[in-house]
């Protein structure tokens, strides 16, 4: 039963590019059959929202390059406003989403959940780091030597 509640973390987690360290990490803290039911149902319904909340985004993405490639698109218009309540969507339905896994667990569960977290996010920081260095070396050797040598 673990491992197709590990299984299903490890799936959701790949096609859900958000809150991924915080499934991995929920199989290292013993959870009883009720916490894995609940922590299961949350993140169904999570995953619900967040398939309609892509479909509505895409839209919203859409139009707005419609708007931008007829010129009509200005920064007060309800296209972009729509975009950024659905951004606040997003978050809001994130943060209710670790709200409802903090109160299942319990208290020696937090600590161990916050504490792998914290070094996930210290090792993607460091990953996100080395990748942004590279880029800025990258843009550099581009940049000097955008168009060769120009011919006076």
């Amino acid at each position: 039963m673990r491992f197709l509640f590990v299984f299903i973390c490890v799936f959701l987690t790949l096609r859900a590019d958000f809150l991924g360290s915080i499934y991995m990490e929920l199989k290292e803290l013993n959870l009883s059959r009720e916490q894995q039911i609940q922590i299961r149902n949350i993140m169904r319904y999570h995953h619900s929202f967040l398939r309609q909340w892509y479909i509505d985004f895409k839209k919203n993405n859409d139009d707005i390059m419609e708007s931008f490639s007829n010129s009509s698109l200005s920064p007060d218009s309800a296209i972009i406003s729509d975009s950024i309540n659905l951004e606040n969507e997003r978050v809001r339905a994130e943060r209710s989403f670790l709200i409802s896994v903090y109160e299942i667990l319990n208290k020696e569960q937090r600590a161990t959940f916050g504490a792998r977290i914290k070094e996930r996010e210290n090792y993607s920081r460091i990953l996100q780091d080395k990748f942004e260095d590279s880029q800025k070396l990258h843009q550099s050797e581009l940049s000097s030597d955008l168009f060769g040598d120009i011919k006076r």
